[in-house]
């Protein structure tokens, strides 16, 4: 890799690389469970495959990082910066991700289940196929992410803004999304069984082939919405049940 730094260099024997300089080193495949990586600059570096299971991150530099297959399981990475990063297949279960900045990163088939991320900033994000199962997303931003076959079941989504961001074909089960801003999401296809949009702005949202048994429209917003049988909706309703035909 251009840059390449040697890893030695920049590793302490105290376990401690807080606030160290490791842009751009290749760090691929390394164990690094045992250091504190607290506001470090990772920005551009490899991690490709690297153990960090429950490190301290906090406030780190990880943008345009390559993190494909990382294990980040239960780790810290509140306020960390991970825009533009690549997280193919990254474990990020029960991590720690609360006000971090994910805006443009690369989360294909990413786990984050059970993941913290109240007050992340993910604006055109990509977690197509991932794992979101049970996340916290409260007060986050996902405006024009992309969600398309996720599986967000028993997650917590209130009050977050996904203006224009795509749920095409995404598992959706049981989830919280009141007071959150849908307008113009294309929730085509997707499985919305028993989900809460109470308060939540639909105007322009998409709904074609979508699943609404049960799912709980009380209060939400209805403006040029089109609904699972391709009709347009602009009227409050409480529940969705199909005309006869």
């Amino acid at each position: 890799m251009a840059g390449w730094v040697s890893v030695s260099s920049n590793f302490s024997d105290t376990g401690r690389i807080e606030r160290g300089d490791l842009a751009e080193c290749d760090l691929s495949g390394l164990d690094l469970r045992a250091y504190s990586l607290r506001q470090a600059n990772l920005s551009g570096a490899d991690l490709t495959g690297c153990d960090l299971r429950e490190v301290d991150l906090w406030g780190a530099n990880l943008s345009r990082a390559n993190l494909t297959e990382t294990n980040f399981r239960m780790a810290s990475l509140q306020g960390a910066n991970l825009s533009s990063a690549e997280l193919v297949k990254t474990n990020l279960w029960g991590a720690n991700l609360k006000v971090a900045v994910l805006e443009g990163a690369y989360l294909l088939g990413a786990v984050l289940a059970q993941a913290d991320m109240p007050g992340a900033r993910c604006d055109g994000a990509n977690f197509s196929e991932s794992n979101l199962f049970g996340a916290d997303l409260r007060l986050a931003l996902f405006r024009n992410a992309n969600f398309g076959r996720v599986d967000l079941s028993s997650a917590k989504l209130d009050s977050a803004g996904f203006t224009g961001a795509n749920f095409r074909s995404a598992e959706i089960l049981g989830t919280s999304i009141r007071k959150a801003n849908c307008s113009g999401c294309d929730f085509a296809g997707a499985n919305l069984e028993d989900s809460n949009f109470a308060g939540t702005d639909l105007s322009r949202a998409d709904f074609r082939k979508a699943n609404l048994k049960d799912a709980s429209f009380r209060g939400a917003q209805f403006d040029g919405t089109t609904m699972p049988d391709g009709s347009i909706n602009n009227d409050a309703i409480n529940n969705w049940t199909p005309p006869d035909d």
